[in-house]
């Protein structure tokens, strides 16, 4: 994956993609929204998939956040391990993948669309699972496209869904990560098979449907089921508003996917940290309240390095300082959380140590805290 390949897709597909995903401001932002609105532009760039504040009267059980332990305020950025060479070919290969795949989803999205619908209609297949398969689908084409623009060195540890690889049916789980760049989405799409397993089961993400806006979010995320929630953009560091009505809807179909038999994705800190070597944004206790009626257990997902490509400032944004991208599945949480805040503790604990370093805890501490 450390060889680059050069783009032989014609001028005129590559730009049709950049037009197509919003790129023609900025950073070439495939998965941001822009605001007319300055004031309010950097919170709309922050607000991503995740449940975060939830209303009182519409709360889950919990609606206990954490403050975070350390300022995120003038946090140095790491430094860079690339020379300006490969620092630009990093960056525009990064480009080059994203816009390939705003090209390509549509076309290998259109045949499962049509097969589908067909099925559907004479009652040979289900809503779930179309949509189960439309995921698979987009996975393998952006799993694909990365083997064949490795802008990243991706490494994922997982071994303990490789332990589960004969599983037939593997245990209904709540997962649970944190959000460091606009490049996470691409990175679980692309690596869900390797983290989840062949066998994995079908899951759906909580997303902000601000992202709706992007053609290419909205097709993928509405094929394959994932649940939007709308919010107020009221400025960047304020705990979010959740449309009421969005809100409730969000409860209903959370519950009928987890009844259907889907797992569940969830970022706990509801928006992009803008620097995570300084530790985790506040972290909300949606999972805990959804693992407990739900009676699942919750699984942690830990991600490193994506901002060393694509940060979540919005000031400094592709200016490439690494190409190192890990992510890792930490062993299922065997204990039983009393609350929201004992959840948020180890959340911080377990991800928060990992984003901000790509170290893990050492197999007591980790014991210590999800066992």
């Amino acid at each position: 994956k450390n060889a680059m390949r050069t783009s032989t897709t014609p001028a005129f597909l590559l730009a049709l993609a950049l037009v197509s995903c919003g790129k023609l401001h900025h950073n070439i932002d495939a998965f941001n929204v822009a605001s007319t609105n300055a004031t309010k532009k950097r919170s709309l760039i922050h607000r991503h998939v995740g449940v975060s504040h939830i209303p009182d009267d519409l709360d889950l059980g919990q609606n206990t956040v954490s403050s975070p332990t350390t300022s995120l305020l003038n946090t140095p950025r790491s430094a860079s391990t690339l020379n300006p060479i490969q620092a630009a070919v990093t960056k525009y290969a990064m480009i080059s993948y994203i816009s390939h795949l705003c090209v390509a989803l549509p076309m290998v999205l259109f045949p499962t669309f049509l097969k589908n619908k067909v099925m559907m209609t004479l009652g040979l297949q289900t809503k779930s699972a179309s949509e189960h398969e439309a995921l698979r689908v987009s996975q393998k084409c952006a799993s694909t496209l990365l083997k064949l623009i490795p802008f990243m060195n991706l490494q994922i540890s997982s071994p303990h869904m490789q332990e589960q690889e004969g599983d037939e049916d593997p245990v209904p789980t709540i997962w649970v990560s944190n959000h460091v760049s606009n490049l996470d989405t691409f990175v679980f799409l692309s690596s869900d098979e390797q983290l989840r397993g062949k066998n994995r089961r079908p899951i759906k993400t909580i997303y902000w449907k601000g992202l709706d806006s992007n053609p290419i979010c909205k097709l993928v995320f509405s094929m394959a089921g994932f649940i939007p929630i709308d919010m107020a953009a009221n400025g960047n560091g304020n705990p979010n508003e959740y449309n009421r009505a969005s809100f409730k809807n969000m409860l209903k179909e959370t519950k009928l996917a987890i009844n259907e038999g889907f797992d569940i994705f969830i970022r706990p800190e509801g928006q992009l940290n803008p620097a995570p070597e300084a530790g985790l944004q506040p972290v909300f206790g949606s999972p805990f309240a959804i693992a407990k009626s739900s009676k699942r257990p919750i699984q942690m997902i830990g991600l490193f390095g994506c901002h060393h490509l694509w940060h979540a400032d919005e000031e400094t944004g592709m200016k490439v300082v690494g190409r190192d991208v890990k992510v890792k599945v930490f062993p299922p949480c065997t204990k039983e959380f009393e609350s929201a805040e004992e959840f948020i503790d180890a959340f911080n604990a377990v991800v928060g140590t990992f984003g901000a370093s790509g170290q893990e805890l050492s197999s007591e501490e980790l014991d210590r805290w999800l066992t």
